[in-house]
C-alpha cells in the first residue's frame, strides 16, 4: 500500500530472526508514507539487526520519505549506523519547521525521560484541540505505558516513542476528521515473560496472545501490586470511546482493541512490547469543545 506501518514490517521480522551475520538491505523504496508505528517498528528491527549484521543498509525512493524521516530526527539517531542511499546532507541543510503537531523519534532508557514526553504529547492534544481533563486522562496513562517501557524495556537500545496529529483520518474507514497516533516499542522480554513472573498469572500466559489479552484486563501486572496494570485498559477505553483504537504486540502475538471487538492474530516475533494508540476526533467534537 505505500504506507509503512508496523505490519508493513512483517516480512522483515520474519527474516530477521534467519541473519547470518552478512550484511543485510531493507528495501523500502515502495514506501511513500510514514506514520509513527512504521517509526518505532523501524528502529525497534534496526536495533535488533545491527548488531547481528556486518552492514546494514536502507533503500529509499523520492524525496518526501527521506524528508520526514529526517524531520522525525531519524537519521540523528542511525545515520551514523546504517548505510543509506538519502542524501543526508542536503536533507540537514533544510530548514527545520515545527508545525507543533509531532514528537519526534525519540529514545528513552528511564522514567525520568517520561516527563518531558508526555509534556510534548499534551501540546500536541491541546494543538488538536483536545479539552484538559481529555489530555490529563489520555497523558497519565500513556505516562504508565511509558514507564513500564521504562522498567521493563531494560535492553541495550530502551525504548522508542513517537507522535503525530493528522488533519485526516490515517487509519481505519472513517474519511472525515483529524487522528492522532501514537507508538510506542521498547526491548525488553515481552508481555508474556513479563507476566508470567507472577505465579497467579501462570494459566493466562500459555501463549502470547493470551497474555496479550490479560494484560489488557484493568489490574493485570506482573508484580501483583496493588495499582498497578490499569494504564492499558484504560488507555483502550479512551481510544474506544473516541472510534480508536489501540493495538498490543509482543513476541508473535498482537491483539487489537476497538469499540466493541477485540482481534487477536499471530504474527511474526517482536523482540520486546510495542504500543499504538489512535485517537480520532471527528469536526463536530472539536467545534463543540
Amino acid at each position: 500500500s505505500g504506507v509503512l506501518t508496523m505490519g508493513s514490517l512483517d516480512p522483515a521480522f520474519a527474516g530477521a530472526g534467519s541473519v547470518d551475520g552478512g550484511p543485510v538491505v531493507l528495501d523500502l523504496r515502495a514506501v511513500e508514507f510514514v506514520e509513527p508505528a512504521g517509526l518505532c517498528g523501524l528502529a525497534a528491527l534496526l536495533e535488533y539487526l545491527i548488531p547481528r549484521c556486518e552492514e546494514v543498509g536502507i533503500a529509499l525512493a523520492g524525496r518526501d520519505v527521506p524528508a520526514y524521516l529526517e524531520r522525525m530526527n531519524f537519521f540523528r539517531l542511525f545515520g551514523d549506523r546504517v548505510r543509506t542511499n538519502a542524501d543526508l546532507a542536503s536533507l540537514e541543510e533544510r530548514r527545520r519547521h515545527n508545525p507543533g503537531t509531532l514528537q519526534e523519534l525519540i529514545n528513552f532508557h528511564t522514567e525520568e525521560e517520561i516527563p518531558g514526553i508526555i509534556e510534548r504529547i499534551s501540546e500536541i492534544l491541546e494543538n488538536q484541540g483536545y479539552r484538559l481533563r481529555e489530555r490529563v486522562a489520555i497523558c497519565s496513562v500513556l505516562s504508565e505505558i511509558c514507564a513500564n517501557a521504562a522498567e521493563h524495556g531494560r535492553s541495550s537500545f530502551g525504548a522508542y516513542a513517537a507522535v503525530q496529529a493528522y488533519h485526516h483520518i490515517v487509519s481505519g474507514p472513517r474519511r472525515r476528521g483529524e487522528e492522532v497516533l501514537i507508538a510506542i516499542a521498547d526491548g525488553g522480554p515481552g508481555v508474556r515473560e513479563t507476566l508470567a513472573r507472577n505465579p497467579a498469572l501462570a494459566e493466562h500466559t500459555t501463549t502470547d496472545n493470551d497474555a496479550l489479552r490479560h494484560a489488557l484486563e484493568m489490574g493485570v501486572s506482573g508484580t501483583g501490586e496493588i495499582g498497578r496494570g490499569g494504564g492499558l485498559a484504560l488507555v483502550a477505553g479512551i481510544a474506544a470511546r473516541s472510534g480508536g483504537s489501540l493495538s498490543l504486540r509482543s513476541g508473535t502475538g498482537r491483539v487489537t482493541v476497538y469499540e466493541n471487538r477485540k482481534n487477536s492474530r499471530n504474527v511474526p516475533e517482536f523482540p520486546g512490547t510495542f504500543v499504538r494508540v489512535s485517537l480520532p476526533r471527528i469536526p463536530q467534537e472539536r467545534t463543540s469543545s
